[in-house]
């Protein structure tokens, strides 16, 4: 029951993810945008702008966050499905450690593409990641994700595009932003 709550979560949040691209299909800043169980943060990206980083946060849980990522692909691989529900390599500003994020679905699109979107394993104490985040961009002057090789995974048999960076600029505000709606008009953040 539970993998199915995810199933349908994961399915609205893809919903959501495309109806805010056609929504912002000309803006570069960081959007918000709700539903009845999420605050979802997104930002295009820089290589492929229609790649989305986003930040997610459940709405009965306003402290912790979950990112998640797409990555769209033109390469062909029939086995492309077969990725959903993996755990593939990657590396953040090309810094070498042991990463790996889940494929949470696979979309065709287009009839001539896929997207395939990704998650950083567990909930993240949003404090904490948006600094580390915030402070991997101020070091190295971008945020990028990059799929890599390992022995179970050679990322150039899916895509053809293996990187992508996002400018994280007003990521902070945008991020309290998100918090207050999710806290709500009343409620002011746990001490």
């Amino acid at each position: 029951m539970k993998r199915f709550l995810v199933f349908i979560s994961l399915h609205l949040f893809l919903f959501l993810l495309i109806i805010a691209y056609q929504a912002q299909a000309n803006d570069d800043d960081w959007n918000v945008v709700t539903s009845d169980e999420f605050i979802v943060t997104t930002k295009p990206g820089e290589v492929i702008w229609g790649d989305k980083l986003s930040l997610v946060i459940r709405k009965n849980d306003c402290a912790r966050m979950n990112i998640v990522f797409s990555f769209s692909t033109k390469k062909e691989n029939e086995n492309i499905k077969n990725l959903q529900n993996k755990l593939i390599p990657i590396k953040i500003n090309g810094h070498e450690e042991d990463l790996e994020v889940e494929v949470i679905m696979v979309q065709p699109m287009f009839g001539y593409m896929n997207l395939v979107l990704m998650q950083a394993p567990g909930l993240k104490n949003i404090d904490k990641m948006i600094g580390s985040m915030m402070a991997w961009y101020k070091t190295d002057n971008f945020f990028g994700i990059e799929l890599v090789n390992n022995s179970r995974f050679d990322p150039e048999e899916y895509f053809d595009i293996l990187n992508n960076n996002w400018k994280l600029d007003g990521l902070p505000e945008k991020i309290t932003e998100a918090q207050s709606i999710c806290y709500g008009p009343e409620m002011t953040e746990p001490s």
